[in-house]
């Protein structure tokens, strides 16, 4: 997996810092990753089925993008679509939301990382009924390293039969941003 570039603290002569390896490698590559970090912003276009009082991780069967400086971005539609695999260590700003089907009970929206809750993330609302609810995704900084994945989990207490709502201004979306380095 790639690594972040890092700029060069010092130089031990000036000749060293005019070749064009150590421009590109401590000056060049830094700036191409500042300028583009790792993104996403995916969303949903087909209901997903949601049992009732069980956890489930939201699918992400688009992508408006999904992309960084390789190229090549974290997410795929095809495989664990949805989950965001960090390529990049770092700290990561989630954010996004959820519309669930008109039903009673309520509607909560957390982020998990590598499967596990992250602590101190979750959004809940009552639902109301007989029209959809819209959760948003509280806006968290997750630190992450290469390999690992973040997702967006759902629940609800309506019972039977609750599903995603994927109308055009309801799709459920998950934003990623790279914004730092791992302290």
């Amino acid at each position: 997996m790639p690594a972040v570039p890092e700029t060069k603290a010092g130089w031990t002569n000036q000749l060293d810092a005019l070749n064009s390896t150590n421009l590109n490698a401590y000056v060049r590559d830094p700036i191409r990753f500042l300028m583009n970090p790792p993104r996403a912003r995916l969303r949903q276009t087909v209901p997903q089925a949601l049992p009732n009082a069980t956890a489930v991780a939201i699918t992400f069967d688009a992508e408006v993008f999904d992309t960084d400086v390789d190229g090549i971005g974290g997410h795929s539609t095809s495989v664990n679509i949805s989950r965001y695999t960090v390529r990049y260590p770092g700290i990561y700003q989630v954010s996004g939301g959820c519309s669930f089907s008109a039903a009673a009970g309520f509607r909560l929206v957390d982020w998990s990382l590598n499967s596990a809750i992250y602590v101190g993330t979750d959004s809940l609302l009552p639902a109301v009924s007989g029209t959809s609810t819209r959760v948003p995704a509280r806006t968290e900084l997750i630190p992450a390293t290469t390999g690992d994945y973040i997702e967006m989990r759902i629940y609800h207490t309506g019972g039977s039969g609750v599903t995603t709502s994927v109308g055009n201004d309801e799709q459920p979306t998950m934003n990623v941003l790279w914004v730092a380095m791992l302290p």
